[in-house]
């Protein structure tokens, strides 16, 4: 992907969040496919968390020399959702954070002069800041498609 391509993704993440839980009831919000998985409203803290790390991330790429990067608690993704306790939290601060939190990394990705300085992430390894927007993309798109997959288990259509 091209650097707009790119920031363009990004920046529009809240709005494909918001777009697709719109008007949907707190039942649906909750509803969980099993015990170990999440519901919307926990796929959206996720998201949250993703957003604020990726713009540490990215800050520090931008800032460093060749960054050790910061992952999520040693505990993983389920346990740090289900510690935040997103099933009870009001989505609308969730997605205000998330749009915070994007501004951030789209505010930081318009003025990187270079987009193959490096970091390093855990279990991953040295990647540029472009490769590692790419990777916020992905990342951010597969969850959309999750919040997209529970609707449908529900019976919602998309959004």
């Amino acid at each position: 992907m091209e650097r707009l391509e790119i920031i363009e993704a990004l920046k529009h993440l809240p709005d494909q969040i918001e777009d697709e839980i719109a008007g949907l009831s707190e039942t649906v919000l909750r509803f969980r496919p099993a015990e170990a998985e999440w519901s919307i409203k926990e796929v959206a803290g996720h998201l949250r968390d993703y957003t604020e790390l990726y713009a540490k991330r990215f800050y520090m790429i931008c800032s460093q020399t060749d960054p050790v990067l910061p992952g999520l608690p040693p505990a993983g993704e389920v346990e740090s959702v289900r510690e935040h306790n997103y099933q009870d939290a009001d989505l609308q601060r969730l997605i205000a954070e998330i749009r915070g939190f994007t501004l951030q990394m789209v505010d930081i990705l318009s003025h990187a002069v270079d987009w193959t300085r490096l970091g390093q992430q855990p279990g991953v390894g040295r990647r540029s800041l472009k490769q590692f927007a790419e990777r916020a993309i992905d990342h951010e798109a597969n969850h959309v498609a999750q919040i997209r997959a529970l609707k449908a288990q529900q019976g919602v259509a998309a959004g």
